[in-house]
């Protein structure tokens, strides 16, 4: 009996596996096919030449050993003046004003992708890896969530990741951010593994991948303070100490490029970004005033839903959810310090998301249908972007639609005031309704952006 018992349990474990695995792979194709849907189309060309600037950076280092891009600042004296794809360029050399390893990876993609030199590249020859990137990025999330909670979370977290559509769409540009964000997931992965074995490979895996990125960008230390804050909490201070002890030398290394290059051209570049133009005291109001997705407004009630639900999260078990909480600590601080409220950047915020959408998935598995004020201020935020993005977008508003729609989540309140099993199943069975409606209305927001 106790034999037959067991295996049955363990076939059920087998079987649940295997469905979570069947769910993933379901996602992930998911979110690889809307981030294919339009993807030389829409963003269109142009709407941030950085994804050339990175592109050229790599592909001048490798075949010229001499970074050479584009840039508007007057630190730069040896520049020329061209018109390529009828855009001007201000092409400039050494371009020393970021770090080299995101550009030698575009560039080399560039380059293994058909590509001979900086005047021949076109943005179809780098979008697909901004799509490899954004796929590494679902599958480092659910790592990172099943890691730290479980698979139910990790699940929802991959799934709101692969289909919001501020995070589909803005996972199509070659920004460095879209190469950050999948790199920093996998350092918090091994610094969760690292916590829960005390296996001291995962620290320093951590530690040479956050190294890394801040040769990849300054601003991407914030990778290696995440990790700093998660020690500090947990009052280990040895392993800080070997931690900074791999990251601060590789990231050093910047130094040593910039001042081999131009010392001089270096330190004044260094100047102007310590300095950045259009940082001002009230910045940050800008991260919701101005939802730029790429360089137009995308009010998505996801990410607005997203910082409530980092607020909850913040009022929830400190330790448990540690991780999360430094790591968008983190980014906020240097946001908050460092990165200007520059119109047509929203790439700046992207950083945010994945641990907003973590929060959110928590939200949804620990508050929704269990606190029904919260699940009906849930339907509102998120339901009103996405009719907007949707209906408003094919079949102009429509007063009739929208005041069903506040009908069809004012349900959700009526357990409040009748504590009645017919009454908290219908609020269930139309909450549940609503939250598979937000998901295919996603997928319809992305099929449906444009930028005309």
């Amino acid at each position: 009996m106790f034999i037959k018992y067991l295996t049955n349990l363990l076939t059920l474990k087998t079987l649940q596996t295997r469905i979570s695995y069947l769910l993933l792979v379901l996602i992930l194709f998911l979110g690889l096919s809307l981030r294919f849907n339009n993807l030389f189309i829409w963003p269109r060309q142009g709407a941030t030449f950085d994804e050339y600037a990175w592109t050229w950076q790599g592909i001048s280092l490798i075949k010229n050993h001499v970074p050479t891009s584009w840039s508007p600042h007057p630190q730069y004296k040896n520049f020329k003046d061209v018109i390529y794809q009828k855009t001007h360029f201000r092409m400039v050399t050494p371009f020393l004003e970021h770090p080299p390893v995101f550009g030698l990876v575009a560039g080399s993609f560039a380059i293994l992708n058909g590509v001979q030199g900086i005047y021949d590249l076109h943005f179809y020859d780098i979008r697909p890896l901004a799509v490899v990137l954004g796929f590494l990025s679902l599958v480092f999330l659910f790592l990172l969530v099943k890691e730290i909670y479980d698979t139910k979370t990790a699940l929802i977290a991959s799934l709101l990741y692969a289909t919001i559509p501020t995070i589909a769409i803005g996972s199509r540009i070659v920004q460095n951010e879209n190469f950050f964000i999948p790199f920093w997931l996998l350092a918090l992965f091994f610094t969760a593994k690292f916590l829960k074995t005390n296996k001291n490979i995962y620290r320093n895996l951590a530690g040479i991948i956050c190294g890394l990125l801040i040769l990849a960008k300054i601003p991407w230390v914030a990778g290696a303070l995440s990790i700093v804050i998660i020690l500090l909490v947990l009052k280990k201070y040895k392993d800080i100490y070997k931690f900074l002890l791999i990251v601060a030398p590789i990231a050093l290394l910047y130094l040593v490029y910039g001042f081999y290059f131009d010392k001089e051209l270096f330190v004044s570049l260094w100047k102007l970004q310590l300095n950045r133009y259009d940082l001002v005291f009230n910045s940050i109001y800008a991260l919701f005033q101005k939802p730029y997705l790429v360089d137009r407004f995308y009010t998505d009630g996801w990410i607005y839903f997203g910082w409530f639900s980092m607020i909850l999260l913040f009022l929830k078990d400190f330790k448990k959810n540690l991780i999360v909480i430094a790591a968008f600590l983190a980014y906020f601080l240097i946001f908050l310090s460092g990165i200007p409220d520059e119109a047509g950047h929203g790439w700046y915020r992207y950083p945010f998301y994945p641990f907003l959408i973590i929060s959110t998935a928590i939200f949804l598995k620990d508050h929704f249908l269990k606190n029904w004020l919260l699940t009906f201020f849930f339907l509102v935020f998120v339901g009103t972007s996405l009719f907007q993005l949707t209906w408003a977008t094919v079949f102009g508003f429509s007063y009739l639609i929208f005041r069903i729609s506040i009908i069809g989540w004012s349900i959700s309140l009526l357990p409040l005031f009748i504590s009645k099993k017919p009454v908290i199943k219908l609020a269930t069975f139309m909450s549940l309704f609503w939250l598979g409606s937000f998901i295919l209305m996603n997928i319809w927001s992305v099929f449906l952006y444009n930028e005309q």
